[in-house]
């Protein structure tokens, strides 16, 4: 019945309107507007597929409500993802890190070994040598002779200078190339006072020493670091880290 009227209503628009087209008023864009939404207000008010119903305050509310809870959802789920820092497994739990699981990860502590009787050479991994420490010094420059080349300590420092033997094999002659087994040292003093061992051009330099070592020969080789200005007796603890490739030791020399 709503349908008929409907179309009735548009027929006699259609007569009305083909009768007087001449007289009809100009229409502002505005009033255009107007007039089609409200002819589409009238087809959809009485079309069979279309609810027409006016939303009550209570639905708007609850429709604003759901929308915001959508929209804050996501970045509070980021910002909890974000602030613990750790990773979460497929259940959406975060996995917690045991003091026994980062113990296991960490690395172990390397032993330190005393330096009686140690052969630096098999700790290294090099062939054919045996080194073994001997002695250290305290100096301002070294050698103190001044023959040939010879490192100075900066102002305020100290040359500590430890002495190694090196020997080659008992029955043939060593061509003896230690620059090629980049060896690398770190001293510590009275377990505070860290220092590298300084890469010099002495002829006797332990990491870069190339000579024939013939049978039965012990060479005196050294390593150089500069500390802070102390005498011997002050030291009451040196220990030296070395590396040569994927081994090291570590060596207490006093």
């Amino acid at each position: 019945m709503k349908k008929g009227k409907v179309l009735g209503l548009l027929a006699m628009s259609a007569v009305l309107l083909t009768g007087c087209v001449d007289s009809m008023p100009e229409l502002t864009a505005e009033q255009s507007e107007i007039i089609a939404e409200y002819a589409a207000g009238l087809l959809l008010k009485y079309s069979s597929n279309y609810n027409y119903k006016i939303a009550s305050e209570e639905e708007v509310a609850a429709a604003l409500a759901a929308a915001e809870q959508e929209v804050s959802e996501p970045e509070t789920e980021q910002a909890a993802e974000t602030d613990s820092g750790q990773p979460e497994d497929e259940t959406g739990q975060q996995e917690a890190v045991s003091p026994e699981t980062e113990t296991a990860e960490a690395e172990p502590e390397q032993q330190v070994q005393l330096a009686a009787d140690l052969d630096f050479a098999a700790e290294l991994g090099i062939d054919d040598l045996i080194i073994r420490y001997q002695s250290f010094e305290i100096c301002s420059s070294f050698p103190q002779d001044n023959s040939g080349f010879s490192v100075d300590a900066a102002q305020g420092k100290k040359l500590l200078v430890m002495h190694f033997d090196l020997e080659g094999l008992p029955e043939k002659d060593v061509d003896c190339n230690l620059f090629d087994y980049d060896i690398k040292m770190r001293v510590n003093v009275n377990d505070t006072a860290s220092a590298t061992v300084l890469s010099t051009l002495l002829p006797n330099d332990l990491a870069s020493y190339m000579d024939v070592v013939h049978a039965g020969d012990i060479a005196d080789v050294v390593a150089v670091a500069a500390i802070e200005d102390m005498t011997e007796e002050e030291i009451q603890t040196l220990t030296l880290w070395a590396s040569s490739g994927a081994q090291t030791c570590t060596v207490r020399l006093k």
